[in-house]
């Protein structure tokens, strides 16, 4: 638990508490802090992208945890949002982070942690933060008291496959035009480059080239990288972007979002292959038994589609004690999608009802 006082404080979300540390040389994390200071229970929010960041879910948060019952920490994740040097500021600043890995980002909530003297938390994160916090968890499972996981992905071959070739959209034409909008520019560059024709099912080579564009500066690829994923997810069709036209108030975004995943998704899958499915087996050597966890998935989900997240729930219920749940729902991907929304907040109550 945290200790931050002798006096019960209540902090709202808007009057968060907002810090930096120095989590690697020259690289510097940034949090917020809000809820009950003194006595709340801790949870760590573990935003997706990778790219996005804290800002990017516009307070959903104060929805999901009471600040009378929760301490909430909520981190931007290196190299994005109010963290430094944040590429968000500067594509330049994408050069510093070539080397990230996920085994980093875990470390940096270890950092965090022990800079706010919590013994253990509650981790709670959806899309790439469900990856991310599924990772932390198998690498510090006595320091997790509970994971809440949504919209699953397990950075693998298979789910990589998913989005990222043609012949996973042929039976949707309206995706079909938005897929071959998207890979256009990477055939067009491997023409310039001399090298052989793109195979459009070719995943790996494809994003390859887009992560080369993406770090020489190339800010077509930037967005239509993020144009791309954005529209797989989005259900409010005012929220669509024009993979055509740069918006330059989403243009940070954009450039965060596809640095990042092009890097981490590239590393995940092929250079450094994660095994967070066989790992699940860790989650039951947690302080007090296994780390207690809640999955939820949108069956609409079009980006982190739900047969992988009803793998991962297979294995979880293998490892006895370590599932409590499970919740497939007619919905998208975002958290603020009404099915998911509303798991999401069940998921939270029996949480408390196994703390009580």
């Amino acid at each position: 638990m945290s200790t931050n006082g002798a006096n019960t404080k209540i902090v709202a979300m808007k009057e968060a508490k907002e810090s930096l540390l120095e989590v690697d040389e020259g690289i510097q994390v940034w949090y917020q802090t809000w809820g009950n200071l003194e006595s709340g229970i801790p949870v760590l929010f573990v935003h997706g992208g990778p790219g996005n960041c804290v800002a990017d879910y516009e307070g959903i948060n104060e929805k999901f945890f009471d600040k009378n019952r929760f301490f909430v920490i909520e981190v931007d994740q290196r190299g994005t949002g109010k963290s430094q040097p944040s590429v968000r500021d500067n594509i330049l600043n994408m050069k510093k982070y070539l080397d990230i890995s996920i085994d980093k980002m875990s470390a940096d909530f270890e950092v965090v942690r022990k800079r706010l003297n919590i013994e253990q938390w509650l981790v709670f994160g959806g899309s790439w933060g469900s990856t991310l916090a599924l990772h932390y968890a198998e690498t510090y499972p006595k320091q997790c008291l509970g994971l809440i996981l949504r919209g699953i992905y397990l950075n693998t071959r298979e789910e990589f496959d998913a989005v990222y070739v043609q012949k996973s959209f042929e039976n949707n034409q309206h995706r079909l035009k938005e897929f071959k909008i998207f890979f256009d520019i990477a055939s067009e560059e491997a023409l310039k480059l001399g090298e052989p024709p793109l195979d459009p099912n070719d995943s790996e080579r494809f994003i390859r080239l887009y992560e080369k564009m993406i770090i020489g500066g190339n800010r077509e690829a930037m967005w239509r990288f993020h144009v791309f994923e954005n529209n797989l997810m989005e259900e409010d069709p005012s929220k669509l972007l024009d993979p055509y036209v740069i918006d330059e108030k989403e243009f940070p975004q954009a450039a965060s979002v596809a640095f990042f995943e092009a890097r981490l998704f590239l590393r995940g899958t092929f250079e450094e292959p994660l095994t967070l499915v066989e790992d699940v087996k860790k989650l039951k050597q947690g302080t007090s038994g296994p780390v207690k966890t809640w999955v939820v998935q949108g069956t609409g989900d079009e980006v982190c589609p739900d047969k992988f997240a009803r793998e991962l729930v297979v294995k979880l219920e293998a490892e006895e004690g370590v599932l409590q749940n499970s919740h497939f729902v007619d919905a998208g991907h975002k958290s603020s999608s009404k099915g998911v929304f509303f798991a999401l907040q069940e998921c939270v109550r029996d949480f408390l009802e196994t703390q009580s």
